[in-house]
């Protein structure tokens, strides 16, 4: 296991939020259109949506899914706490010449007056810790919550704890010199926090990012469900319909909003 988070220095002593300008997030190689299309693919089936159904995008980071959504004649709002994130997200739904609408808000601070059809809520999203905080936004599942019909639909994806604490590598570097990125991982039992650090070195400089976020398990992500009015429908191991076990990495939560 990896040091405890408190123990994470940057060399340079400075820090930007992982999803602020430059951030490395953008860059992800994992983040493909392909991927998002096969994700997509998964959650327009589980989600039983009609065809033109308005979905709520919790987290949308760049865009991806909301943009696919709308390649496929859905109506998209995505929000994001982060700038950076929602003027990315509209720069590439101009480019993919798709109508979407981005707007810069907590997900557990929204209140929109027209309920969703469905919402989606991805890519560790769930458990986030903004700067100089260490409150995780849970409470964005009660806004989802509000935000949905009567019955609609809502999909959830986290890694779950233990897979990913006993997956958490202390350190990795992705690239050689003069471009690479090294990476720092902790995890602190007391609170269930990861944090990640980001260090971005090239010719011209390094430049450090931070991600922090709360672990769930299972049980954990169950009882946040009922608390905030959702029931669960289904689970699953990521995007597969294979069942949700104690060793699977991802969890997939498609829920309900109760009546």
């Amino acid at each position: 296991m990896g040091p405890c988070t408190h123990h994470l220095k940057p060399s340079n002593g400075r820090l930007k939020e992982f999803f602020s300008y430059g951030s490395p997030f953008l860059g992800h190689p994992l983040l493909t259109a392909e991927r998002a299309r096969r994700e997509i693919d998964f959650l327009v089936a589980s989600l039983a949506l009609d065809p033109a159904a308005r979905l709520l995008d919790v987290g949308c980071g760049f865009g991806r899914h909301s943009i696919e959504l709308a390649r496929r004649g859905y109506q998209a709002l995505g929000i994001d706490p982060s700038t950076a994130m929602i003027e990315a997200a509209r720069q590439q739904a101009a480019e993919a010449g798709v109508d979407v609408t981005f707007q810069q808000v907590a997900g557990e601070d929204f209140v929109d007056a027209e309920p969703f059809d469905a919402a989606i809520c991805l890519f560790t999203t769930l458990g986030q810790i903004s700067a100089g905080s260490h409150e995780d936004n849970r409470g964005l599942l009660s806004a989802v919550a509000r935000a949905l019909k009567p019955d609609a639909r809502f999909a959830l994806e986290l890694p779950q704890k233990q897979p990913a604490l006993a997956a958490l590598k202390p350190a990795d570097q992705f690239g050689k010199a003069p471009n690479y990125t090294q990476v720092q991982r902790g995890y602190e039992a007391e609170t269930d926090m990861v944090t990640e650090l980001f260090r971005l070195v090239s010719p011209t400089g390094a430049q450090t990012y931070s991600l922090r976020y709360r672990l769930f398990s299972r049980e954990d992500v169950t009882r946040l469900l009922r608390e905030a009015g959702l029931r669960i429908l289904n689970t699953y191991a990521g995007y597969t319909r294979a069942d949700l076990t104690d060793d699977s990495p991802l969890m997939l939560f498609v829920c309900a909003r109760c009546l």
